[in-house]
């Protein structure tokens, strides 16, 4: 399907939804489609710039816009839902939220720990159940497991909160709207959060869990009364722990948890090892530095041993040129935001 007749049915089904209904205050914004080639915007073809990468929201000629890469064929109903997820992005910006995540330095500094992401597992169990059977003691314990994790790993623990508030709060909306338009398509989407949610090894990166926690969270809090829809400027879930006691990380099972993060966090580690040993054996080499990292492709990016990895993208500022390129590659960092080498994967 040509970019134009696809544009024109995703907005005749955008035009049917009820924006206010899905988040109070929310909008519908103008949106583009494009592909390797050529852009649609607002009613017609434009040229298609490299601030067209990626899925999101951008600023495009003075006004907040959504973006979507058309480089699969979706039904309508799903590809609907997803730029309203992306239009979700920026009516958080319009609104000021301030709660977005330091994306490129949580790829250093985030720590893979065995003991939060064991609690962290034993929280998603409780919101799968929590789906099925509203409950207030699964809510407290709930709270009460987020809150020691809090205090014991605050960094971590704030990098996922923020993640949850940005794209748990846009997949929560995509959700509502895939509902509204095809409930088969939205009931496989529940099915895909609750694989994301429930084994060892979806926890790595922590980043993709994230999205669906934090929408069966706003799902789990809604049901108890507990969450405020209005626009926010911090994680709306925080202060919901300033009151709440906390677990002492402790839950049965939790020895079992701690075995199965373990052995997932050494799976990841050793598999991204793997892609960067491969990359620097095949030695093709597209960047020399220094110059300073401006954007990975956040979604799946690992880091090891002074390694980055990024799929599709990978923007930096070399001498004055920002550049983007297109294709998948492994970087050494001089430091956290400099880039020594680059090669293809």
């Amino acid at each position: 399907m040509d970019l134009e007749t696809l544009y024109g049915k995703v907005r005749d089904t955008i035009r049917k939804l009820d924006f206010e209904s899905i988040w109070p205050g929310f909008r519908p914004l103008k949106f583009a489609l494009y592909d390797e080639e050529t852009c649609f915007f607002d009613g017609r073809f434009v040229e298609k710039t490299d601030a067209f990468t990626a899925n999101t929201s951008i600023v495009y000629n003075g006004e907040q816009i959504a973006i979507w890469m058309v480089a699969e064929e979706l039904p309508i109903s799903v590809l609907t839902s997803k730029i309203v997820h992306e239009m979700f992005h920026g009516f958080q910006t319009v609104e000021g939220w301030d709660c977005w995540a330091h994306e490129l330095e949580a790829l250093s500094r985030y720590a893979y720990s065995a003991e939060n992401l064991s609690v962290k597992l034993r929280e998603n169990e409780l919101l799968l159940s929590l789906r099925e059977r509203p409950d207030k003691d699964g809510i407290r314990e709930l709270l009460a497991h987020r809150k020691y994790r809090q205090e014991k790993f605050p960094y971590e623990f704030a990098y996922e909160s923020e993640v949850e508030e940005i794209e748990g709060t846009a997949n929560y909306v995509e959700w509502q709207v895939l509902g509204g338009l095809d409930p088969e398509k939205a009931a496989e989407l529940e099915d895909g959060m609750r694989r994301d949610l429930a084994a060892p090894e979806s926890l790595f990166p922590v980043r993709i869990s994230c999205y669906a926690a934090g929408a069966l969270l706003i799902d789990a809090l809604r049901g108890a009364g507990l969450y405020d829809f209005d626009p926010v400027r911090r994680p709306a879930i925080l202060p919901l722990l300033e009151n709440a006691a906390s677990s002492g990380g402790s839950f049965p099972g939790k020895d079992g948890f701690f075995r199965a993060l373990s052995d997932a966090a050494a799976a990841y580690d050793g598999e991204t090892e793997r892609i960067v040993r491969e990359a620097l054996r095949k030695n093709e080499i597209v960047l020399k530095g220094p110059c300073a990292l401006l954007g990975v492709n956040v979604w799946n990016a690992r880091h090891v041993n002074g390694y980055l990895t990024t799929t599709h993208f990978l923007m930096v500022r070399d001498g004055e040129e920002n550049r983007l390129l297109r294709g998948d590659f492994v970087l050494r960092m001089r430091d956290e935001w400099t880039v020594e080498a680059v090669w293809r994967m």
